[in-house]
């Protein structure tokens, strides 16, 4: 009970961060279980399990708020599911210290680049030279390796000049599309013999206590992007993520 209430109060959190900044629950959630050794695709598969129904709930609350562009969600859909296919087919393939140092190096790679982003003070580059099929693809194949779709595309969109509302709705719209279909690629690789998932059954209570903590705080997503302190919590995430990353390289 113990275990599972703490990771209630770690989903909670990190899908109020999530809900408010387009990117989070993934990163938070997903290093939190990493440093405790559970196995990096287990991981990734369980964090994608648990945002279908938290980022589903955010989603929707997201479109009754009016911050989700649908032509821009629909590109970065199609092409998030392609790139999440290829991500879970790299991480169920990848073996032993090959796919530690992948996971370490990406939680190395994203933990600056979100502190970056927040302390940034660059002009926002034009709309127009958006290109949203790079953007989902490459978010995509990060959330089927590790979990970190909102790093990649939230901050993509903010740059290219999207009002910072419809960046942070359309990219957790997306992302819990992409997520059902990351959890469907990897049931796939489960039946194929591609991948054995040892270890489901220790983390199906943390698994449990992110879905119940998160929900509640998706249910409010779509108000939090008009009301939080941003560039606090995304620096703190991405310390977090970086001592993470740099506590499994050593």
């Amino acid at each position: 009970m113990s275990e599972f209430l703490t990771f209630a109060l770690v989903g909670f959190v990190a899908q109020l961060v999530d809900s408010t900044l387009g990117m989070g629950f993934g990163i938070i959630s997903a290093s939190i279980l990493l440093a405790q050794g559970y196995a990096p695709a287990l991981v990734s598969a369980s964090i994608n399990a648990a945002k279908i129904p938290t980022s589903g709930t955010a989603a929707v609350s997201h479109i009754y708020h009016g911050n989700v562009d649908p032509g821009l969600a629909r590109l970065i859909c199609i092409f998030g599911a392609i790139g999440g296919v290829l991500g879970v087919f790299l991480l169920t393939t990848l073996q032993g210290r090959a796919l530690d140092f992948l996971v370490t190096a990406y939680l190395l790679a994203i933990g600056p680049l979100i502190i970056k982003r927040s302390l940034s003070s660059e002009a926002a580059r034009p709309a127009s030279t958006l290109r949203p099929r790079i953007v989902g693809f490459v978010g995509g194949s990060i959330e089927g390796i590790g979990g970190g779709w909102g790093p990649i595309v939230t901050t993509a969109l903010l740059g290219s000049g999207t009002e910072a509302r419809r960046a942070i709705g359309t990219s957790i719209f997306s992302e819990a599309v992409v997520s059902i279909v990351v959890v469907s690629a990897y049931v796939a690789a489960l039946i194929g013999g591609l991948w054995t998932s040892h270890g489901w059954q220790d983390i199906a209570i943390p698994l449990a206590g992110l879905i119940v903590g998160g929900i509640p705080a998706a249910i409010f997503g779509g108000m939090l992007p008009r009301i939080a302190p941003q560039k606090p919590l995304t620096v703190a995430v991405g310390l977090l993520a970086f001592g993470v990353g740099a506590f499994r390289l050593l």
